[in-house]
């Protein structure tokens, strides 16, 4: 049976695939004895006070740019100490054609600083909010995670995103599941929809706060500058559980990184082999793994042994990665001390943003967002295009486990794909030199598919093909007249005669008149 067949470039997945019932749930794989902590623990160390808010240091006078305005919500009292940077933030900005508020603010309630985002909504249309320091923190809660897990609460920055939606408290767990309000979101109606996005920059328990986000914003304003920007390729590591889904979601990385490096084996995927393949130079890193926020945990032989890397070697190991996507159990959970998901983040060298979750929950239905990031779009605005995808039918609750604790660590402004302030990186795309064939192969190596890409700059007759190191062919994608534009096949390792090809290193040449191109794939067993 023939099993190559042309795609678009937002892959379909399998209904499998798609709905979060039949994935297996993620689970906090904390410390014996350990439990996430709560609103009231919260509180006690950071207590409310009075709202205070002013015009902060680094605000901007232009007119709102091409691109839009966005605002800068800091700490009051770290404002001071980060004035250099958050001018050198906003100069950024306004080069990237954004109009710059920013606000200096100090204790109030979520509500206030909900307010606060509306009011410069209403007056200035921003896109997206960065959220800097120690500032108040929504929370969400339910009687039965996923139906399964009983009890749960979580930091929710959801609620600052929707602006017009409904946000209620109306239940409470004091004594016992029942009506009343305990400061702790238990509904949410209306207009679902968020109008802006939210990044967040919050070391909680990791360092001193100001010590770390002038490195942060350092390395913020060298990668815009692509001093830092790492190679352009990404490590995507699936633990035992969710084996069956590797491919897919390697599918969905390969649409930003097309060279992509993916481990899906049971029993290989552990502590050891993520550790190593962290000290490879890579923009992006998938980690699929139960979790908490201090450490992963890895499953081998067969389900009945662990091991674990902890969340303070994203501080000492210090990888050469620039973003992460953890679909890891509260590894965002940023008011845990200490969380992994912000050590990642404020890791010295090159750690700049991370998509995690506050609960035991994670992104789902990956393309949209990785699609949004190849198009050239910031951070922010892929994770809002991720937010309405999965909204576009409403939310069922099942939904809402899984995705009501996503946040996103870091500036929410920055591009995977790369800026142009300064030294020019390489586009986001398959080729680097425009109007020429390109062709590439993802994830390689692969041990179950690679998606071949390939980049026509103008109608003709193509033809692409499969080869093994000695020059035959193996499998014959096409041979017919293409249209300009990129298309893809989705190649299963399978010969022309549907045989699973052996181990070993491949090229796929394309070649459409005079032009030639070609790519190297590695198959593993």
């Amino acid at each position: 049976m023939k099993r190559i067949s042309a795609i678009p470039l937002l892959l379909l997945l399998p209904a499998a695939a798609l709905a979060g019932g039949s994935i297996p749930l993620l689970r906090w794989a904390g410390p014996p004895g350990s439990r996430p902590e709560t609103r009231a623990e919260w509180l006690a160390l950071n207590p409310e006070g009075p709202f205070q808010c002013r015009i902060g240091p680094a605000e901007s006078v232009r007119a709102p740019g091409d691109s839009g305005t966005v605002a800068i919500i800091v700490q009051q009292s770290i404002s001071q100490a980060l004035a250099g940077h958050l001018v050198q933030l906003s100069d950024n900005l306004g080069a990237e054609g954004w109009a710059v508020v920013v606000r200096e603010v100090s204790g109030g309630t979520p509500q206030d600083l909900k307010s606060l985002l509306c009011g410069l909504n209403d007056s200035a249309g921003i896109d997206g909010a960065l959220l800097v320091g120690s500032l108040p923190v929504p929370w969400f809660q339910v009687e039965d995670d996923f139906y399964s897990y009983g009890y749960a609460e979580w930091p929710c920055d959801l609620y600052y995103m929707d602006l017009d939606g409904t946000w209620l408290d109306t239940m409470s767990n004091s004594g016992g599941w029942g009506p009343g309000s305990d400061g702790i979101f238990d509904a949410h109606q209306g207009a679902i929809m968020p109008e802006i996005f939210i990044g967040r920059l919050t070391p909680t328990g990791i360092g001193t706060d100001t010590v770390l986000l002038k490195s942060y914003f350092q390395r913020d304003n060298a990668y815009r500058r692509d001093s830092i920007a790492l190679e352009r390729r990404a490590l995507v590591f699936v633990d035992d559980d969710w084996e069956y889904w590797g491919p897919w979601w390697a599918d969905d990385v390969s649409q930003l990184y097309p060279d992509t490096m993916s481990f899906f084996e049971p029993n290989a995927t552990r502590a050891t082999l993520y550790r190593e393949r962290l000290d490879t130079v890579q923009a992006w890193v998938s980690l699929f793994a139960h979790s908490s926020p201090s450490l992963h945990q890895f499953t081998y032989n067969n389900g009945n042994s662990h091991d674990y890397y902890n969340s303070t070697e994203y501080t000492s190991q210090d990888p050469p990665a620039n973003f992460y996507n953890f679909f890891c159990c509260s590894f965002g959970r940023y008011t845990s001390g200490g969380y992994g998901g912000g050590r990642s983040v404020f890791s010295q060298s090159h750690g700049l943003g991370a998509v995690a979750s506050t609960k035991t929950g994670s992104m789902l239905e990956f393309a949209p967002f990785y699609q949004s990031l190849a198009q050239g779009k910031s951070l922010g605005r892929a994770f809002s295009d991720w937010w309405a995808f999965i909204m576009q039918d409403g939310i069922s609750f099942d939904e809402l486990c899984w995705h009501y604790g996503m946040t996103l660590l870091g500036d929410p402004f920055l591009k995977p794909a790369g800026h142009n302030l300064g030294v020019a990186g390489t586009p986001s795309g398959i080729s680097a030199v425009p109007g020429r064939l390109g062709v590439s192969a993802a994830p390689s190596p692969s041990a179950y598919r690679s998606i071949i890409s390939l980049t026509m700059p103008s109608g003709s007759q193509a033809r692409v093909a499969v080869y093994n190191v000695g020059g035959q062919v193996v499998r014959r994608l096409a041979d017919d007249f293409l249209a300009p534009g990129v298309h893809q096949w989705r190649w299963d390792l399978l010969d022309d005669r549907d045989r699973r090809v052996a181990a070993g290193v491949y090229i796929v040449r394309a070649s459409a008149g005079l032009d030639r191109a070609a790519a190297r794939l590695v198959v593993l067993k």
